[in-house]
């Protein structure tokens, strides 16, 4: 029997593991979780290419809020190992692929230095069943093995996304269309000349324009988004105190956006770039949101979320920079619309698009379609074990806006009829829909250290 037991050992999973070991000051045992066995890395962090840069710099992307530089440390005392640059400056942008490796060496230590008595077991395991029992929660693995806990916490991270276009297509299954890019291969069989769809234009497909681009690949990346608003670049913003420090939120989004556009207009006179105003929201942003009824943030996902996406969630400069030679140079095309049409025929996949807000079409032959509309947020329709389980059982539901997993700000799943299961929890994206700003390293590092304190309270108490 485990004390606690975590399923999902990406960047969620990580943090609250080292936490809970870090905290921990009497005897536990702990269970880490994590399907493809190497903890750390998870979809954010498991590329191993150099050209997928984090998109925060390296001098706020520590493990713990109180030590924001502790990734930067991390690094310096690295510098010039194989596999590390030669040095490393709070403004950097790094490979995502290191800080893989840095969540894994945190948690590592963690384990090391760990309260005599605190135990933490890993298991490479995929859990495709939940059962609430009296006298402990059941975990069933795919491959028949069973395990038992007290408490269970649901680092699931994020799902893969919708279908392009949302019905049975056969080129869904044929090998010029993939679903997941993230688990490898995504460009395997795309030869130099060929052309490439990439639906979405997001981080994801950013991450695969710049592959290309540094691959040898020549032909035409064509790139395709409902709204056709693109990522922003990272640039130096100038000093700027936020609004809010001195005045409540607005309690409607159509004020929020008026408001917002407001200071923008403000602080360009005097030569500060919105970008510091975008920013200066983010320590307020899960206020703002809970401040808002369902039905305010409801206009929000309509009409503001691909907006603030584009601007809040920005590019490394040397990402944006890469980009924009690709569409100089005639290699990378943006398209605002939605796809009608993808067929498979015998040199590839042909799609038919319709230009946003016309009744205009272009046709497109590719190579290879690639999905990149990011991450689907609808638990109850992933057709995963777990969650059909989950689901079945009555232990979880979506938020009244299928954002996410509905449970209380602190990370208490609630069943489908509301009421907290007292045993279930879950931090990181799944909270999206209670929190909104949930799925960046800076609130899940809060989240992870609020929440291993409550879980580890009655332990010691008890103790």
């Amino acid at each position: 029997m485990f004390d606690l037991a975590i399923i999902g050992g990406g960047a969620s999973g990580t943090l609250l593991a080292t936490q809970l070991l870090r905290q921990a000051r009497v005897p536990m045992r702990l269970l880490l979780i994590e399907r493809a066995g190497e903890v750390g890395r998870g979809v954010a962090y498991g590329t191993r290419c150099l050209e997928h840069l984090l998109t925060v710099p390296a001098g706020r992307m520590g493990a713990f809020a109180d030590d924001p530089g502790h990734f930067l440390g991390w690094l310096i005392s690295r510098a010039g190992q194989p596999g590390f640059p030669l040095a490393a400056a709070a403004e950097d942008y790094l490979p995502r692929h290191l800080y893989g490796s840095y969540l894994a060496d945190v948690f590592s230590a963690a384990r090391a230095e760990a309260a005599a008595g605190v135990e933490i077991q890993v298991e490479p395991a995929e859990i495709v069943d939940l059962e609430l029992e009296a006298a402990a929660v059941k975990l069933t693995g795919s491959d028949g093995r069973v395990f038992a806990a007290n408490r269970v916490v649901l680092a699931v991270g994020n799902l893969p996304g919708e279908y392009p276009i949302p019905r049975p297509l056969p080129v869904y299954h044929s090998p010029r269309y993939v679903h997941i890019p993230w688990r490898g291969g995504a460009l395997d069989g795309i030869g130099p000349d060929d052309d490439v769809l990439l639906v979405g234009q997001g981080p994801l497909a950013t991450d695969l324009m710049v592959q290309l681009g540094q691959g040898g690949h020549r032909g035409t990346i064509h790139a395709l988004s409902r709204q056709g608003i693109r990522p922003q670049a990272h640039l130096p913003t100038g000093t700027y105190e936020p609004f809010l420090a001195h005045e409540p939120a607005p309690a409607t989004v159509r004020a929020l956006v008026r408001r917002v556009r407001e200071e923008i207009r403000s602080v360009a006179e005097r030569g500060v770039d919105w970008r510091a105003v975008i920013d200066g929201l983010r320590p307020y942003s899960q206020a703002i949101w809970q401040g808002l009824s369902w039905e305010e943030r409801a206009r929000f996902m309509r009409h503001v979320r691909p907006f603030w996406e584009a601007h809040r969630h920005r590019l490394a400069p040397a990402t944006a920079a890469a980009i924009e030679r690709l569409e100089q140079e005639g290699r990378l095309k943006f398209y605002a619309g939605r796809l009608q049409v993808l067929e498979s025929n015998e040199t590839g996949v042909q799609a038919l698009i319709r230009w946003r807000g016309t009744i205009r079409h272009v046709a497109l032959q590719v190579a290879k379609v690639i999905n990149c509309t990011g991450s689907r947020t609808d638990y109850s329709k992933y057709q995963h074990p777990l969650f059909i389980h989950l689901l079945a059982h009555g232990l979880i539901d979506h938020d009244p806006l299928a954002l996410g997993i509905n449970a209380l700000p602190a990370g208490d799943v609630l069943r489908y009829r509301g009421e907290p299961t007292g045993r279930l929890f879950t931090l990181g994206p799944p909270l999206k829909g209670v929190l909104w700003e949930s799925t960046a390293i800076v609130e899940i590092r809060v989240q992870a250290a609020a929440l291993a304190k409550r879980l580890l309270s009655p332990l010691t108490r008890s103790g």
